[in-house]
Protein backbone atom coordinates (compact mmCIF):
# COMPACT_ATOMS: atom_id res chain seq x y z
CA UNK A 1 0.00 0.00 0.00
CA UNK A 2 1.37 3.38 -0.80
CA UNK A 3 0.77 6.52 -0.08
CA UNK A 4 2.36 10.00 -2.26
CA UNK A 5 2.91 13.40 -0.33
CA UNK A 6 2.85 16.69 -2.09
CA UNK A 7 4.16 19.18 0.19
CA UNK A 8 5.25 22.93 0.34
CA UNK A 9 9.15 22.99 1.50
CA UNK A 10 12.44 22.43 0.36
CA UNK A 11 14.43 18.79 -0.43
CA UNK A 12 15.44 18.97 3.21
CA UNK A 13 12.58 20.70 4.79
CA UNK A 14 10.22 19.44 7.78
CA UNK A 15 8.09 17.96 6.04
CA UNK A 16 10.19 15.66 4.17
CA UNK A 17 10.85 14.05 7.85
CA UNK A 18 7.99 14.36 9.73
CA UNK A 19 4.78 13.53 7.39
CA UNK A 20 6.34 10.28 6.10
CA UNK A 21 7.38 9.25 10.10
CA UNK A 22 3.89 10.79 10.63
CA UNK A 23 2.07 8.56 8.19
CA UNK A 24 3.82 5.69 9.05
CA UNK A 25 3.08 5.91 13.16
CA UNK A 26 -0.71 5.97 12.16
CA UNK A 27 -0.75 2.96 9.81
CA UNK A 28 3.13 1.61 10.14
CA UNK A 29 2.55 -0.74 6.99
CA UNK A 30 2.04 1.96 3.88
CA UNK A 31 4.58 2.76 1.68
CA UNK A 32 5.21 6.50 1.51
CA UNK A 33 6.83 9.15 -0.99
CA UNK A 34 7.21 12.49 -0.56
CA UNK A 35 7.49 15.37 -3.10
CA UNK A 36 8.67 18.31 -2.05
CA UNK A 37 7.81 21.74 -4.24
CA UNK A 38 9.57 24.54 -2.33
CA UNK A 39 6.52 27.13 -1.81
CA UNK A 40 3.01 27.34 -1.97
CA UNK A 41 3.26 29.33 -5.11
CA UNK A 42 4.87 26.28 -6.97
CA UNK A 43 3.00 23.35 -4.86
CA UNK A 44 -0.36 25.13 -6.37
CA UNK A 45 0.98 25.42 -10.19
CA UNK A 46 2.51 21.96 -10.33
CA UNK A 47 0.77 19.81 -8.13
CA UNK A 48 -1.85 18.47 -10.60
CA UNK A 49 1.43 17.27 -12.72
CA UNK A 50 3.21 15.16 -10.09
CA UNK A 51 -0.21 13.82 -8.49
CA UNK A 52 -0.91 12.02 -11.84
CA UNK A 53 2.71 10.88 -11.83
CA UNK A 54 2.48 9.23 -8.46
CA UNK A 55 -1.47 7.89 -9.32
CA UNK A 56 0.45 6.05 -12.94
CA UNK A 57 3.00 4.84 -10.60
CA UNK A 58 0.52 2.77 -8.46
CA UNK A 59 0.45 4.80 -5.34
CA UNK A 60 -3.37 4.33 -3.88
CA UNK A 61 -3.35 7.53 -2.44
CA UNK A 62 -1.80 11.39 -2.86
CA UNK A 63 -1.87 13.78 -0.22
CA UNK A 64 -1.62 17.53 -1.03
CA UNK A 65 0.03 19.42 2.30
CA UNK A 66 0.43 23.04 2.20
CA UNK A 67 0.55 25.65 5.14
CA UNK A 68 -2.24 28.37 5.67
CA UNK A 69 0.51 30.98 6.37
CA UNK A 70 4.12 29.79 4.80
CA UNK A 71 7.25 30.85 6.90
CA UNK A 72 9.01 32.34 3.84
CA UNK A 73 8.22 35.73 4.30
CA UNK A 74 4.55 36.88 2.24
CA UNK A 75 1.83 35.46 4.79
CA UNK A 76 -1.13 36.40 2.30
CA UNK A 77 -2.65 38.51 5.02
CA UNK A 78 -5.01 36.22 6.71
CA UNK A 79 -4.52 33.21 4.53
CA UNK A 80 -7.89 31.50 2.61
CA UNK A 81 -8.20 27.94 2.30
CA UNK A 82 -11.10 28.22 -0.53
CA UNK A 83 -8.57 30.03 -2.50
CA UNK A 84 -5.55 27.70 -2.25
CA UNK A 85 -8.09 24.52 -2.59
CA UNK A 86 -9.34 26.38 -5.77
CA UNK A 87 -5.68 26.80 -7.77
CA UNK A 88 -4.97 23.31 -6.47
CA UNK A 89 -8.10 22.00 -7.88
CA UNK A 90 -7.09 24.18 -11.14
CA UNK A 91 -3.98 22.37 -11.04
CA UNK A 92 -5.42 18.83 -11.09
CA UNK A 93 -7.71 19.87 -13.92
CA UNK A 94 -5.27 20.78 -15.98
CA UNK A 95 -3.54 17.81 -15.89
CA UNK A 96 -6.65 16.00 -16.93
CA UNK A 97 -7.59 14.82 -12.82
CA UNK A 98 -10.70 15.14 -11.51
CA UNK A 99 -10.79 16.86 -8.04
CA UNK A 100 -13.15 14.83 -6.34
CA UNK A 101 -11.17 11.75 -7.48
CA UNK A 102 -11.54 9.74 -3.84
CA UNK A 103 -7.76 8.96 -4.30
CA UNK A 104 -6.65 12.38 -3.86
CA UNK A 105 -6.73 14.18 -0.48
CA UNK A 106 -6.02 17.76 0.56
CA UNK A 107 -4.51 18.57 4.02
CA UNK A 108 -3.92 22.24 4.89
CA UNK A 109 -2.23 22.89 7.83
CA UNK A 110 -3.39 25.89 10.03
CA UNK A 111 -0.80 27.99 10.45
CA UNK A 112 2.46 25.52 10.01
CA UNK A 113 3.93 22.35 10.45
CA UNK A 114 5.56 23.80 14.04
CA UNK A 115 1.59 24.21 15.13
CA UNK A 116 2.03 20.29 15.84
CA UNK A 117 5.14 20.40 17.09
CA UNK A 118 3.90 23.21 20.15
CA UNK A 119 0.37 20.89 20.81
CA UNK A 120 2.93 18.51 22.70
CA UNK A 121 5.11 20.96 25.61
CA UNK A 122 6.00 17.64 26.99
CA UNK A 123 7.96 16.75 24.06
CA UNK A 124 9.67 19.91 24.15
CA UNK A 125 10.25 19.75 27.33
CA UNK A 126 12.22 16.51 27.55
CA UNK A 127 13.89 17.63 23.83
CA UNK A 128 15.13 20.77 25.46
CA UNK A 129 16.10 19.65 28.93
CA UNK A 130 19.49 17.69 29.72
CA UNK A 131 20.52 15.75 32.50
CA UNK A 132 22.06 19.32 34.02
CA UNK A 133 19.53 21.59 33.17
CA UNK A 134 15.19 20.61 33.17
CA UNK A 135 13.26 22.26 30.64
CA UNK A 136 9.73 23.48 31.38
CA UNK A 137 7.41 24.21 28.61
CA UNK A 138 4.25 25.31 29.07
CA UNK A 139 1.18 24.16 27.49
CA UNK A 140 -0.29 25.94 24.74
CA UNK A 141 -4.60 26.12 24.57
CA UNK A 142 -4.25 26.12 20.86
CA UNK A 143 -1.54 25.78 18.94
CA UNK A 144 -3.24 26.35 16.04
CA UNK A 145 -4.11 29.81 17.11
CA UNK A 146 -0.53 31.03 17.33
CA UNK A 147 0.42 33.72 14.56
CA UNK A 148 3.37 32.36 13.63
CA UNK A 149 4.49 29.11 15.26
CA UNK A 150 8.02 28.81 13.94
CA UNK A 151 8.52 31.90 15.69
CA UNK A 152 6.76 31.05 18.75
CA UNK A 153 9.39 27.84 18.53
CA UNK A 154 12.73 29.81 18.24
CA UNK A 155 11.61 31.76 20.92
CA UNK A 156 11.74 28.89 23.50
CA UNK A 157 14.64 27.60 21.93
CA UNK A 158 16.02 30.59 23.18
CA UNK A 159 14.83 30.74 26.22
CA UNK A 160 15.35 27.61 27.39
CA UNK A 161 18.84 28.06 28.18
CA UNK A 162 19.54 25.12 26.08
CA UNK A 163 22.90 23.48 24.76
CA UNK A 164 20.21 23.26 21.57
CA UNK A 165 18.99 27.00 21.18
CA UNK A 166 18.30 28.00 17.73
CA UNK A 167 15.59 25.98 15.92
CA UNK A 168 16.03 24.62 12.82
CA UNK A 169 12.95 22.73 11.09
CA UNK A 170 14.81 20.87 8.90
CA UNK A 171 17.35 19.54 11.92
CA UNK A 172 14.73 19.80 15.17
CA UNK A 173 11.34 19.07 13.95
CA UNK A 174 11.77 15.25 13.58
CA UNK A 175 13.47 14.60 16.98
CA UNK A 176 10.29 16.55 18.61
CA UNK A 177 7.75 14.86 16.66
CA UNK A 178 9.50 11.61 17.40
CA UNK A 179 8.78 12.22 20.94
CA UNK A 180 5.49 13.23 20.83
CA UNK A 181 2.00 11.70 21.86
CA UNK A 182 -0.01 11.39 19.27
CA UNK A 183 -3.05 12.19 21.60
CA UNK A 184 -1.67 15.55 21.88
CA UNK A 185 -1.22 16.18 18.18
CA UNK A 186 -5.02 15.47 17.45
CA UNK A 187 -5.20 18.99 19.78
CA UNK A 188 -5.09 20.11 16.21
CA UNK A 189 -7.40 20.17 13.52
CA UNK A 190 -5.04 19.68 10.84
CA UNK A 191 -3.42 16.55 12.13
CA UNK A 192 -6.98 14.65 12.80
CA UNK A 193 -7.63 15.74 9.81
CA UNK A 194 -4.15 14.38 8.10
CA UNK A 195 -4.85 11.27 10.34
CA UNK A 196 -8.34 10.36 9.45
CA UNK A 197 -7.41 10.87 5.46
CA UNK A 198 -5.22 8.44 5.95
CA UNK A 199 -7.18 6.05 8.02
CA UNK A 200 -10.06 6.42 5.65
CA UNK A 201 -7.72 4.97 2.72
CA UNK A 202 -6.39 2.39 4.53
CA UNK A 203 -9.13 0.91 6.85
CA UNK A 204 -7.75 -1.42 8.76
CA UNK A 205 -8.54 -5.08 8.38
Amino acid sequence: MKIGFIVECGPQGAETQVIPFLAKMIREDIETEVIPLDRKPILKQDCGEFTKKLLESGYRMVMIIWDLLPDWGEYEGKGCRHDDRQEIFASLREAGLKPNDKRIRLVCIDKMIEAWLLADEAALSNFLSTEAHSVKIKKYKDPEKVRDPKAALKTLFENSKSPTSNYLDRIHALPIIKKANISKLRRCDSFRRFEEKIKEAFPVG
